[in-house]
């Protein structure tokens, strides 16, 4: 998705770059509701509590399904760049560092 938006020239359809992008964007949320649950079996509660919010909430299967095809909730960092076509790049917050360890 990224080379095909890079490659776009100064002048484009849009609606066939938004369209695109959705797709990619579906796909991408897709994969990550179906290795959430996966990942949620993986890691203990403690180990969940020190993940940055940005990152736990990408773990919340209602959360991805919320944003799957739109940008509600979306901070604009992180996974997703909300805003990408209209060239505004949010922040996600501060930086936070978690490091998981180990399992049950």
């Amino acid at each position: 998705m990224a080379k095909y938006l890079s490659a776009l020239p100064d002048k484009y359809d849009q609606n066939d770059a938004y369209g695109r992008y959705r797709s990619a964007r579906e796909a991408t949320v897709d994969m990550l509701i179906a290795l959430a649950p996966r990942i949620n079996v993986l890691i203990t509660d403690e180990q969940r509590r020190k993940l940055p919010s940005l990152v736990a909430s990408h773990l919340d299967q209602r959360y991805l399904a919320g944003i799957r095809s739109g940008t509600a909730g979306n901070t604009g960092g992180g996974v997703f760049m909300g805003g990408f076509l209209g060239g505004g790049f949010g922040g996600g917050g501060g930086v936070e560092r978690a490091v998981l360890r180990g399992g049950p």
